[in-house]
């Protein structure tokens, strides 16, 4: 089923999409898809999205803002450039809105010296954008790069006069060239996509293209594999200095990225022994972009290695939210380590998007599936967290209610107290109860203080308080601070107990 484009699922996907602008050039297909998504989003919604920017956060019309990673560094960076207030207009199309997220990644000090960010979109030719109140009038027309034609397919990835070949052509001039591809010098290729002419390099382009497909046909594999690390190397070293000629770089590696490369690359990742080497191919991966993720989710699903595992999840991880998508799919997979693995990346990732999805498997039938999934609510965070976290403090295993005790309690919100407090005098296991004591104590909140004073408290003649839930419970109140909890803390002074009154005394000097 759909997902419904609510202002702030629009703005997640924006905030999303101002990420890849600010490393996938606008040639780049990863990047591309994503802004021609985002505007078909907004276009079906048929309302403006509209934002209202501070450095405390970000307001949306009519709609919660979401708790996003992605979100805060777009709010950010508006910040940066004086913006206080954006508004797109529900029909702004792919053009200007690839045209909006580029001029807001610019340095602030482009910025300004540009006039602002309103006189950098209109020298820009966006329009049917608001920045403060103002609409942008574009001051041209630019040839757009973003387009479809009437199969779906995404052209425009010829501006600058580079053309796109077909498998045939490309065959062809492979056999007709193959003893001159043998021979190509590609440290002097490489230097001429970097500094040549435009001419020169819609040469290169079409050389390096052939070269890596010889490559690949004649078994020279290791040389295919190192061209297009050549290329992602050159691509970083230019990252931040010159746009134009790094996305030139970007889309040769994208074109010589074939399948059989990315599979090679896939394994190899798999394969590596040092971190050195591994960071390097997944940086590489990271660069291809969206066409990495199913081979690397394959690969993942059938590894037995477990630093295989380990590659295959940060190279996914990396990739951010590009794959999010194809891992929610595979959240309904009927094997136990496949969800697992699936979760454990969402979690890492940090998607509040897939906590829709992790009422499924906090409910999992497999413990090490709800583990994962109460490890990556209690790594996302925010209120949608909290009931399924406790869901958790209600799983059958102590050790994933003591796992899921501390993520309610690094939530610090309020709301997380009344389910923390229902299942403290349910509890019968000591280290799930001291971890929903510590919690309690993390979270701050007063409605705590008689609870955690009764904890602190001895007990009665046939129900002693352990000594060591009595000391955490101290702590709690000392975090709490207040003058309800100094009292209880005063009262404590007297007890017997040497440890007990040690940790009154710290938590009254902290308090």
């Amino acid at each position: 089923m759909a997902t419904p484009n609510t202002p702030g699922r629009l703005l997640v996907d924006l905030a999303k999409a101002y990420a890849l602008s600010e490393f996938y050039p606008l040639t780049h297909p990863t990047h591309t898809q994503a802004v021609l998504n985002l505007a078909q989003a907004l276009l079906s919604s048929g309302e403006p999205l509209a934002m209202r920017c501070s450095p405390t956060g970000i307001q949306l019309a009519g709609a919660t803002p979401p708790r996003s990673g992605h979100v805060d560094r777009f709010v950010a960076r508006l910040c940066e450039h004086g913006v206080t207030s954006v508004v797109l207009r529900h029909d702004v199309g792919s053009e200007s809105m690839g045209r909006f997220l580029s001029a807001v990644t610019l340095p602030a000090r482009v910025v300004r010296a540009a006039g602002g960010l309103s006189t950098a979109l209109a020298a820009a030719g966006a329009g049917r954008v608001s920045i403060d109140g103002t609409w942008v009038q574009p001051a041209y027309a630019a040839h757009s790069t973003f387009e479809q034609d009437t199969s779906g397919r995404v052209s425009g990835l010829d501006n600058g006069g580079i053309q796109m070949w077909n498998a045939h052509d490309m065959y062809e001039q492979v056999r007709d060239s193959a003893i001159r591809v043998e021979s190509e010098d590609t440290e002097e290729l490489r230097r001429l996509l970097r500094q040549g002419s435009d001419g020169e390099r819609l040469t290169v382009m079409n050389r390096l293209e052939f070269l890596a497909q010889y490559c690949l046909t004649h078994g020279m594999v290791d040389r295919g594999i190192g061209l297009v690390q050549d290329l992602r190397r050159d691509a970083e070293e230019m990252h931040g200095r010159n746009p134009a000629t790094r996305a030139m770089v970007m889309l040769a590696i994208h074109r010589v990225s074939t399948r059989p490369v990315i599979e090679e690359l896939v394994q190899r990742l798999g394969k590596a022994r040092t971190e050195e080497e591994r960071t390097g191919l997944r940086s590489t991966l990271l660069h291809v972009g969206a066409d990495t993720v199913t081979p690397l989710v394959r690969e993942l699903v059938a590894a037995t290695d477990v630093s295989a595992r380990r590659a295959y999840r940060d190279a996914l991880v990396a990739l951010d939210h590009v794959g999010v998508s194809l891992l929610e799919d595979m959240i309904g997979d009927e094997r136990w380590f496949v969800v697992r693995n699936m979760v454990g990346i969402l979690g890492e990732i940090r998607s509040a998007d897939a906590v829709e999805h992790f009422r499924r498997t906090v409910e999992h039938g497999d413990a090490r599936v709800r583990r994962e999934t109460i490890l990556a609510l209690s790594k996302i965070g925010g209120e949608e967290a909290v009931p399924l976290l406790a869901k958790g403090l209600n799983d059958r295993e102590a050790s994933l209610r003591t796992a899921a005790a501390l993520g309610l309690g690094l939530t610090k919100l309020a709301v997380a107290v009344g389910p923390l407090l229902n299942r403290l005098p349910q509890e019968s296991d000591a280290e799930v109860e001291m971890e929903i004591v510590r919690a309690l104590g993390r979270v701050g909140d007063p409605r705590a203080v008689p609870v955690l004073a009764e904890r602190a408290a001895s007990g009665g003649f046939f129900s002693r308080t352990p000594t060591a839930i009595r000391v955490e419970a101290v702590r709690a109140l000392g975090e709490l601070g207040g003058e309800p909890g100094r009292a209880v803390l005063q009262r404590l002074l007297r007890d017997r107990s040497p440890e007990v009154r040690e940790a009154v005394l710290k938590a009254l000097s902290h308090a």
